[in-house]
């Protein structure tokens, strides 16, 4: 066995090195705090367990604020929370999910618009509680997510204006509806001259 001489002090060189082994082992576990790890796992839920995600900068609302925008969304029929979030963690989970690419838009004081509500049962909810939102000027909406699609600020603006599932069946109605009308009319043009006429003889 070798000894290194320091001043007074007589070192050997196995004990030099399993101390540096326990510091390096020390030094590479990292456990994170049970705050972070909760939040981690609350995130990864509203993202895996809700169709609609879409991400707001709140831009420092304050909690009053937040309560007044909460009351407003309790009264528009259908299941939603806002939700504030730590934008590192929220990221950190973003990129363990397939919506990795969203993650750039988590910076700064950030809130989540959350959903799992169904279209045909709620046709006007996504599109009424997102307006309730964006009344706020402080509230920008910066994109999300609905089912497994990946959305744009402009994408999101687009699916909320569509219309409901019943006024579609309805412009649909309309448009299979109206050649037979006209049809109709052009079958019952010639009978209707044919009556005027005999009328005019009799």
């Amino acid at each position: 066995m070798f000894y290194f001489t320091l001043g007074s002090c007589l070192l050997s060189a196995s004990s030099l090195t399993g101390q540096s082994i326990r510091q390096y082992a020390t030094a590479a576990t990292k456990n994170h705090p049970p705050r972070r790890t909760y939040l981690f796992e609350k995130y990864n839920a509203l993202i895996k367990e809700n169709r609609a995600v879409f991400i707001f900068q709140h831009n420092n609302l304050s909690v009053q604020e937040f309560t007044q925008l909460r009351q407003e969304m309790s009264q528009v029929a259908g299941p939603s929370a806002l939700t504030v979030i730590r934008s590192g963690v929220f990221g950190s989970v973003l990129r363990s999910t397939e919506y990795a690419n969203l993650e750039p838009l988590v910076s700064g004081p950030t809130c989540v618009l959350t959903t799992n509500a169904d279209d045909a049962e709620y046709p006007e909810l996504l599109k009424s509680v997102t307006n309730v939102l964006l009344k706020n000027k402080k509230m920008l909406l910066l994109g999300g997510k609905l089912d497994q699609t990946l959305l744009t600020q402009a994408d999101v603006t687009k699916i909320i204006e569509l219309p409901g599932i019943d006024q579609l069946r309805a412009e649909l109605l309309g448009t299979i509806e109206a050649p037979a009308r006209k049809l109709l009319r052009t079958l019952e043009s010639p009978a209707q001259q044919v009556h005027s006429i005999l009328d005019r003889r009799i």
